[in-house]
């Protein structure tokens, strides 16, 4: 705790954050301490406000921390989502105080993401009909509310217990006589819980009709009945995919760039998706911002590269380490004998000359037709197919190994940067990127297992996007400092051993 309340005070310039209030009205609770609250609850894995104000109230150690101030649940929970914009830019005064100090030069990432669940049920969906149709039951609700509120009173003075107390014998003599049915079960109770719902719905409006719109975009074969696209309505936003532990359910991908050198987290990002496809350059993009200064290699998996990312990431001049449409896993499978071995790609040729390419019983596979391959996140990759004479594949003795379908005829499929596609395989296969992707496990991977394990990241606290980012930012800000502190004692023990040492 001393250790937060320190660097906090010694880190971080905190001018923007005070900025964020506007000088009128009554004094606010000192933005400082409330967030060496949030970022010391984070660090210890307790990231409800219901938490931090039990805290408040009963944590000794947690009120001397913050002067003993009590600010209520409510102030909590308002100035978590006041500081989830300002997150990305503490995080990076963390990362360039490491950098001026020439604890890391911040120059090769490891980048991963892992699913998070989101603040949501999964077994109350909703479909774009529902959610319209309770739209219009709010509204009239509101409507009708308003207007009862808009009435002139009775000037006849009453206590706060009789004006309920009338309010609710009116309403039951209007719904007994038929005149005011009772609302759906869903709808909130009061005219401020009716506008917050509604708010609500309108966001899983919005958020069903783009998936619709998506929908009718893709392949006959790849698009889904309007009745299988729904939402959870506690976190519209979230999709829904399948967690560590096989559950369907909504959640929330977030993506870390880790320093190769350090512990430290160099960026983060916090996306509504279920795959890693297509998040390589922005998060490229987003850590040489936050750093200031451009990566030099980054580490993935091989969920992320793809032939346009590979050209995207040669202009940036960020040499990609990863695997091609391979994991940790494909060798074992094949070691077991659970994949059935089909000749590779590797062991065809191209020949610009033909143009096609050239099989290993030095056959030629001409070029067919163009076509497209859709991917995971809706975009298509163009691809050119080539294909052998069946005839020469009917009597290859390789046949066997090679051949599959009903075509009867090997066909090689080729991207438009093939080029850059095998230049990665082949950088791959040398010593020196087989040590720097065996780095990549021992950072990314371990920060994710602890910030599930020991900062309550299994399940965000709260709903939307922006308040999943805000628990993501606070913990890679505890994270960091601490990091940070401990590179600076590590440094001083260095220093301090070759000073003994020297003669």
């Amino acid at each position: 705790m001393r250790q937060i309340a320190r660097l906090t005070d010694e880190e971080l310039d905190l001018d923007e954050l005070w900025r964020t209030y506007s000088g009128r009205g009554s004094l606010p609770h000192r933005p400082d301490l409330l967030l060496k609250l949030l970022v010391y609850e984070h660090s210890q894995g307790r990231p409800q406000p219901v938490q931090w104000f039990k805290d408040v109230t009963e944590n000794k150690a947690v009120q001397w921390l913050i002067y003993g101030m009590k600010p209520s649940q409510t102030t909590l929970y308002e100035f978590r989502d006041r500081v989830q914009p300002l997150l990305q830019g503490l995080n990076r005064q963390v990362i360039t105080t490491a950098l001026d100090e020439k604890h890391t030069s911040a120059s090769c990432g490891a980048l991963d993401g892992t699913l998070v669940a989101a603040n949501a049920s999964r077994h109350r969906l909703l479909k774009l009909e529902t959610v319209e149709k309770r739209l219009e039951q709010l509204g009239e609700e509101i409507a009708k509310a308003e207007k009862s509120k808009a009435a002139p009173q009775s000037r006849q003075r009453r206590s706060w217990k009789e004006q309920h107390a009338a309010a609710c014998a009116a309403r039951h003599l209007r719904r007994s006589s038929g005149v005011d049915p009772e609302p759906p079960s869903f709808m909130g109770k009061t005219l401020r819980g009716k506008k917050r719902q509604r708010t609500q719905y309108r966001r899983a409006q919005a958020v069903l009709r783009d998936r619709h719109k998506a929908n009718a975009q893709r392949r006959k074969d790849k698009r889904k009945g309007s009745e299988r696209i729904r939402v959870a309505i506690g976190d519209p936003c979230a999709p829904f995919g399948l967690d560590k532990l096989g559950t369907y359910r909504p959640l929330y991908n977030v993506q870390t760039m880790s320093d190769v050198e350090t512990d430290l987290v160099l960026a983060s990002a916090t996306i509504p998706t279920t795959t890693d496809s297509g998040q390589l350059v922005p998060m490229v993009d987003l850590t040489n911002e936050v750093v200031e200064r451009r990566l030099k290699a980054v580490l993935v998996d091989s969920g992320y590269p793809s032939g346009k990312e590979l050209a995207q990431c040669e202009e940036r001049k960020v040499i990609v380490y990863a695997p091609w449409n391979e994991n940790s896993f494909t060798e074992a499978k094949r070691g077991k004998g659970r994949v059935q071995e089909q000749i590779p790609k590797d062991r065809f040729t191209f020949d610009p000359a033909i143009p096609g390419y050239r099989c290993p019983q030095g056959n030629v596979l001409s070029f067919r037709n163009r076509t497209a391959k859709q991917k995971a996140n809706g975009e298509y990759v163009p691809l050119e197919i080539y294909q052998a004479d069946p005839s020469e594949c009917a009597c290859c003795p390789l046949r066997l190994n090679c051949v599959r379908g009903g075509s009867g005829a090997r066909t090689v499929r080729r991207q438009e940067q093939e080029e850059l596609i095998d230049a990665l395989k082949e950088r791959m296969k040398t010593p020196e990127a087989k040590k720097k992707y065996h780095d990549r496990g021992c950072t990314v991977e371990r920060r994710f297992a602890d910030v599930k394990t020991h900062r309550g990241l299994q399940r965000f606290s709260g709903r939307t996007p922006e308040r999943a980012d805000a628990q993501v930012g606070l913990t890679i800000l505890a994270h960091n400092l601490q990091t940070l502190d401990k590179l600076r004692q590590r440094s001083q023990d260095r220093l301090a051993n070759t000073e003994k040492t020297a003669p």
